[in-house]
Formats: C-alpha cells, structure tokens, sequence
C-alpha cells in the first residue's frame, strides 16, 4: 500500500470487477517471496476484514471464511480469527484457508498444513502463516524459508498466544498509516457539534471511501449518523473525484469503523466490538449510549453490573439506544 495515496486506493476499491480484470501471476510454490499484498488489488476477490478493515482485493493469500456468527464470516488472517475467538469466546466453525501461492483456492482448515515464522510476508502479524494443501510442499518450503511446520489448531493457538500484544503494536501503526484518525480540537461532531477530542472514551470514528472521516463525541451520535447519514453530510462536501465511479455508495456510507473499548480505551473495530445497550445507571457524553468492549464477556459483565443488555453490532440502532428517538428538524451539518 505504501506505493498509492490512501485516496487513490479507496478509488481503485470502488472500481467494478471487469474494470480491473488483472490476472495474478503465475507463483511457485516453493517461492518464499511472492506478491503480497496484491497490487494493484485483484478485484476478482471481494470483501473485507470486519477486525481490522483489510480488504480481500489485496490480501486475499491469507483469507479465511467460515460458517457466520455474530454477524462476522469472514477474516483476512490467522490473527484477526484469534482476535475474532478471543472477542466471541467461541470458536469458529467449518473454516476454509486460502492457499497462500493460489489465493483462488480456498480448502478446509482440516486439510492445511500451516508454515509458520518463515521469511514470506504474511498479514497483521510479524510471524507469517503460510498455508498449503499438502504436506510434502510445506515441509520443502519450510525447510527452503524457514518457519515451523504446524497443523490448522497449532497456527491458531500460536496466534491467539500472541494477539493481545500484537494488537497494541497494530493500533500504533493504524494511527501512523492514517487508519485511525486521532480527533483534534478542531473536529466537530456532526450529529451535536460537540469535540470528539474531549472524550476519550466516547469518542468514535467512520471513514468512508471518498478519504474523509467524520468524529463523533458518542456511539449515540455515530448510529445517528448511520442511521441517516444524508442528514448530515452535504454530498457537495465529497470530492466526487475520489469516487470512481460516481455516487457508488451513499454519501457517509463507512468504509472503516473504529470505537473506544471502554475498559482498556484502546481503539476496535465497530464492526466486531459488542455494544451494552439500555443501561439505566450508567450515561454517557450524550446521555444514553452503546458502551463498546473489545469481548462479549466484558459487555455482559458490564451489563449484568449496570443494567442493559449485550448485542453485537447489527443489533445496535439509534432507535434501541434512545427511547422514542426522533430525528431533530434542524440539521447541522458538516463542512469541509
């Protein structure tokens, strides 16, 4: 990613499939450095990685999918799943790898054979996991790049041992690569017009493909905004330039999403982060709130110790978490 600007990016995610139909290069196995990410992004791969925001166009050698839960199906590494079974507490269930030379092809978790710690670059994590469909390659292209040779359950839990700490490195680096957006004094909420920046654990974040974030000082504001996010946004505001082609989504349609778990005030993805909803005893920046946790278990606690009740992200609407919610008649809304 570091050879495109984060806006042309975004625009070539938005562009149709015919309209980028480049074809991967062929790749032998036994390479330890192959393309990866894909650039330009193969577009004949589709999806994103509800954890961490990846998409599959570029790093589809590491995807995984698996039966749906909790609104989450799919992932694009051995990392975001271990952070998606630290968060759900469950484990996954009828998974499928891709094969990291093949990335078209995608197999049963029961029948990969998993390099572990070799040279090849893998995805979210230092310590690549690089995935085969026999176990006479893998043991050559470990012997050939190093790493470990290990079965589906010994990547996995190599990955959850580590995904706590590497997830406080990947939040530095989302920060520095522009990810995530740290609010200023000078950003306004767009739903009440108060400064995200003196919240530090109300405040939450969208991005949307055009390359523009909005702040917002609550999770009451953000489902506001996307429950009607044309009330609040001036589509003049988005460059049309930095969407190809035009009008694809609707003007504050979330391409990334980030909220504050409220016990560690560590950055996590809206998407996977569980909500507790209909607390009477605990308020926030805007009174009534979804309080995000980076677990289910940490939000059922809270909600066991404060009253509410524990969903995951497509259970949560403005109108669940303020009673008799009305949209206002008067809108302020944003400008550049």
């Amino acid at each position: 990613m570091r050879s495109l600007k984060r806006r042309q990016f975004l625009k070539t995610l938005s562009l149709t499939p015919l309209s980028l139909a480049v074809f991967l290069p062929d790749v032998n196995a036994m390479d330890c450095k192959v393309p990866h990410p894909l650039m330009p992004p193969q577009t004949q791969f589709q999806g994103q990685c509800p954890v961490c925001g990846m998409v599959r166009p570029m790093w589809a050698r590491t995807w995984i999918r698996f039966n749906p839960y909790q609104g989450v199906e799919q992932v694009c590494s051995f990392h975001c799943l271990a952070d998606w079974r630290v968060k759900t507490g469950q484990d996954p269930t009828d998974i499928m790898l891709a094969v990291y030379h093949e990335p078209g092809k995608m197999i049963p978790a029961g029948s990969a054979f998993v390099v572990s710690g070799s040279v090849a670059a893998g995805t979210m994590s230092p310590v690549s996991k690089i995935v085969f469909d026999n176990r006479t390659t893998a043991a050559e292209f470990a012997q050939r790049c190093g790493g470990d040779l290990l079965d589906f359950s010994g990547a996995l839990a190599a990955a959850k041992s580590s995904v706590l700490k590497e997830n406080k490195m990947i939040k530095v680096r989302q920060i520095k690569k522009g990810k995530i957006v740290e609010p200023s004094e000078t950003d306004r909420c767009p739903v009440c017009n108060m400064v995200p920046a003196r919240y530090p654990y109300g405040k939450c974040q969208i991005q949307i493909k055009a390359g523009k974030t909005f702040h917002f000082c609550s999770t009451q504001c953000l489902f506001a905004f996307m429950g009607n996010a044309s009330l609040y946004v001036d589509p003049s505001n988005i460059d049309p330039s930095n969407i190809d082609p035009p009008n694809i989504d609707p003007p504050g349609e979330p391409f990334l999403i980030w909220v504050v778990d409220r016990n560690s005030g560590m950055w996590t993805s809206g998407r996977t982060a569980f909500y507790v909803i209909g607390s009477s005893k605990v308020f926030g920046p805007m009174g009534y709130e979804a309080f995000p946790f980076n677990s289910i278990a940490e939000a059922s606690e809270f909600a066991v110790e404060n009253g509410g009740t524990a969903v995951n992200y497509g259970d949560v609407a403005i109108e669940k978490i303020v009673p008799g919610w009305v949209y206002p008649l008067k809108i302020f809304r944003t400008e550049d």
